[in-house]
């Protein structure tokens, strides 16, 4: 019985369409906005070509929140891939936790960026957090810092309350990977004698590589995205300092710099697509060469 079925052409004119009224014509209509003196105190709108843009990138805060983006982007990649690769290789064998502790490590994934953020204010508050207190208590007030006040120790909390949370993720995704991979190449390897390393390096990582590529381009892109856990735990604050493409957005927005807060977006959005074809050439020519 023949399961293949070719639908005629026409079918896709009504899903194109839904996707261009709802999605494409708004987006676009939605930036054209930053080429206008849209703002709170005015409901005439003028164009002024590309003067929002120009505002844009003389604001300061613009290089502090590109900075920032990117490491946010590059820490939680690397760090969710790595770990997420690394749990998940440690709960692919057959204990009698492992499915409670499965659940256990995906549980974080499961809270709202609020409550994570909560979790974390509560953890490393200056006076009342429980890393201070933990330190005075050994003895090593020396060590305690304003965890959520510094630049670098906000940055630090920020990126792992974000790798905590999205940890179970990474890891189900790449364990589904590592259960579909036959057990009959893994008892081949082990007659022909290969080491745990070599059936790692040769069997396992490139049977892996899709869930992995997954892990990283979602990764990537929503660590370029970050705002909820930044705005829940700082703000974007102390000043500046953990400023980030989202809280920019909003902080102009909410200052009445419509025109302005849109030209950001537009920004923004540009940037999301260079790293998601750069990305995707990276992968295809790395299994090209693979």
């Amino acid at each position: 019985m023949n399961l293949k079925k070719v639908y005629p052409s026409y079918m896709l004119i009504l899903p194109l369409a839904i996707f261009l009224v709802f999605f494409v014509l708004p987006s676009t209509v939605g930036y054209l906005y930053a080429f206008t003196d849209w703002n709170q105190y005015t409901t005439d709108l003028n164009f002024v070509g590309i003067q929002n843009f120009v505002e844009v990138f003389e604001n300061r805060s613009l290089s502090l929140a590109f900075v920032n983006t990117m490491i946010f982007a590059a820490v939680k990649t690397i760090g969710v891939t790595i770990l997420g690769f690394v749990f998940a290789l440690a709960l692919n064998r057959k204990l009698k936790t492992t499915n409670i502790l499965r659940t256990i490590y995906f549980i974080p994934a499961i809270f709202s960026a609020l409550v994570v953020g909560l979790i974390f204010s509560a953890l490393f508050d200056y006076h009342t957090g429980v890393v201070n207190q933990a330190l005075i208590a050994v003895g090593l007030e020396n060590w305690t810092q304003q965890w959520l006040g510094l630049r670098i120790p906000a940055l630090v909390t920020i990126n792992l309350a974000e790798i905590w949370r999205n940890l179970g993720y990474a890891m189900v995704i790449t364990l589904a990977g590592l259960q579909s991979i036959s057990s009959d190449y893994m008892e081949a390897a082990m007659v022909d004698g290969a080491t745990g390393w070599v059936r790692f390096k040769s069997i396992i990582l490139p049977l892996i590589m899709p869930s992995v590529n997954v892990n990283i381009l979602y990764s990537l892109i929503y660590g370029l995205k970050m705002f909820d856990l930044v705005y829940v735990l700082t703000q974007g604050g102390p000043g500046h300092d953990t400023e980030t493409f989202g809280t920019l957005i909003m902080n102009e927005m909410a200052k009445g710099r419509y025109g302005q807060s849109v030209a950001i977006n537009f920004v923004f959005t540009i940037l999301l697509v260079i790293a998601a074809i750069a990305y995707q050439k990276f992968s295809s020519r790395w299994e090209e060469v693979d």
